[in-house]
């Protein structure tokens, strides 16, 4: 199966005259990098002839193909079980598991998300590439948005960067926030060498918006909204606050009740590159935090 299938858009008259090149970049918005693989490639054609991006736009009513060259990557396959909970030639939607890094880093190069799909992919005998549209930390669980093709990839990247996708997550918090409701906008930067983060007025902006769900004696079940995406933005945010997550071994206080940050991603909406369609998806608690909610009476 070829993937991803070409981009088909008809010529209206608002663009004649103009080059294909200042359509792809203006129109379609496709990245310089994209437009220089597509002209070694040949992969421009009007009406089934194959066309120079340098060419000028003669009239209405014809059809520009665009082939988006697939990019190589050299995952080794790894049989994983996976929830897929949607899949199309551009996209793949991961209900993930806590404890399944995204993809390989120095000392961990096998058992990753992108070696399961890399063997899923195989097995349907389907030529995508592994993109990740935005970050979950390992020990995180939930929603995540994987795009198939540098394409997909750059169109949702458009996306995220402009806060057009919403990323929404349930958290299990030691203590309760002072407010009902708020955003939390310390700016966050590394504290130092390794993973670490901290809240510093010279760090990067970092927007979250945070709702009290419940609450008990010493905990309090919230929903959150990432407005930005910075690394373990929701964890500084929350322990800067005085609540960090349960079970967080970075920015937390040790604790029997969890071994990994009370943290769900659940909740994603977003356009999808190619017909622009609103998608919408959710994913419930897993066992470990629904089980430790009804435990706190936060359920």
């Amino acid at each position: 199966m070829a993937n991803p299938p070409p981009l088909r858009i008809t010529i209206n008259s608002a663009w004649k005259g103009r080059t294909i090149e200042s359509i792809l970049r203006h129109e379609l918005r496709l990245s310089r990098k994209q437009i220089i693989a597509l002209k070694k490639s040949n992969g421009v054609f009007i009406d089934g002839k194959s066309v120079l991006v340098k060419e000028r736009l003669a009239g209405e009513g014809e059809e520009l193909l665009i082939r988006i060259p697939l990019t190589t990557q050299d995952f080794a396959p790894e049989n994983i079980p996976l929830t897929i909970l949607y899949e199309d030639p551009d996209l793949i939607i991961i209900d993930k598991p806590a404890g399944l890094l995204v993809h390989p880093v120095r000392f961990h190069l096998t058992g990753t998300l992108a070696n399961a799909l890399t063997y899923h992919w195989q097995q349907t005998g389907e030529k995508a590439s592994f993109h990740p549209v935005h970050r979950l930390d390992r020990l995180t669980s939930g929603l995540l948005l994987i795009a198939k093709s540098s394409w997909s990839h750059q169109q949702l990247s458009l996306q995220l960067r402009e806060h057009e996708i919403r990323r929404t997550y349930l958290a299990l918090t030691d203590g309760i926030p002072p407010r009902d409701s708020g955003v939390l906008s310390g700016p966050i930067k590394r504290a130092g060498v390794g993973m670490r983060r901290i809240v510093a007025a010279d760090g990067q902006e970092a927007l979250t918006h945070y709702r009290v769900l419940r609450r008990s004696t010493k905990a309090a079940l919230l929903l959150l909204s990432l407005i930005t995406g910075r690394t373990h933005q929701i964890r500084v945010h929350l322990s800067h606050l005085g609540t960090a997550l349960i079970g967080d071994p970075l920015y937390g206080r040790p604790t029997d009740l969890l071994s990994r940050p009370a943290l769900h991603a659940t909740a994603l909406r977003f356009r999808h590159p190619r017909s622009r369609q609103l998608l919408k998806f959710r994913s419930s608690l897993p066992p470990d935090l629904k089980a430790l909610g009804k435990m706190l009476n936060l359920l």
